[in-house]
């Protein structure tokens, strides 16, 4: 009996093959949550940086924000005097203008000249005009800019198209540099977002002067 318990293999402790795997699973542990903090901290970094990125592009493309407004003023006296149909760029940027349409009456014309006939009679017409289609017009920070896209000298005549003004219209459409695009709408104070400006089957207003 003695014997048998001399020759029987030494017992080891019951509490150490149980704590090794417990700390083992333990490190484990710790490296997953170490993992997983580190890709979180990598997914808030990129959001982030993205959010700052969409903001530094939006104060880009703000600093350089176009708007246009079509309008008229109409004086009985003075330097100014006549009707004057304007075109300015109250925003902070360029506006590059891709597209002019204009209609009488619903119906799409051309030039300053096919609105005269209807509107003053066969007869001529004291006035001036500036291109529209195709130009840059720069903001009118500081300076004037603002475009006199027809001038009617004669007081008779001015006040004979100032009435008839509900009869036409005109739409402008221009893009800033960032290539971002809106209508502008004659005496609408509000300018209509748009993807791009569409050219193709339309009737451009003084494409060809």
């Amino acid at each position: 009996m003695e014997q048998d318990r001399l020759n029987a293999p030494p017992s080891s402790s019951p509490g150490i093959p149980r704590r090794r795997p417990f700390l083992s699973g333990l490190s484990n542990l710790f490296a997953l949550a170490a993992s997983f903090l580190a890709l979180a901290l990598g997914v808030y970094q990129s959001r982030l940086m993205n959010a700052q990125t969409q903001l530094m592009q939006s104060q880009a493309r703000g600093s350089v924000w176009p708007y246009l407004s079509i309008g008229y003023r109409l004086s009985n006296e003075g330097e100014k005097r006549g009707y004057i149909w304007e075109v300015s760029n109250d925003g902070v940027g360029p506006a590059r203008i891709e597209s002019v349409t204009m209609s009488l009456d619903g119906k799409p014309i051309r030039n300053w000249k096919e609105m005269f006939g209807p509107i003053l009679g066969d007869v001529p017409v004291s006035a001036t005009y500036s291109r529209i289609y195709g130009k840059v017009v720069p903001p009118s920070t500081n300076r004037e800019t603002t475009i006199e896209a027809v001038r009617i000298l004669d007081l008779e005549q001015a006040r004979t198209f100032y009435a008839a003004q509900k009869r036409f219209d005109m739409a402008i459409c221009y893009c800033s540099v960032y290539d971002e695009c809106w209508i502008a709408h004659w005496q609408k104070p509000k300018v209509d977002p748009v993807e791009r400006c569409e050219t193709s089957n339309t009737v451009q207003f003084e494409q060809d002067m």
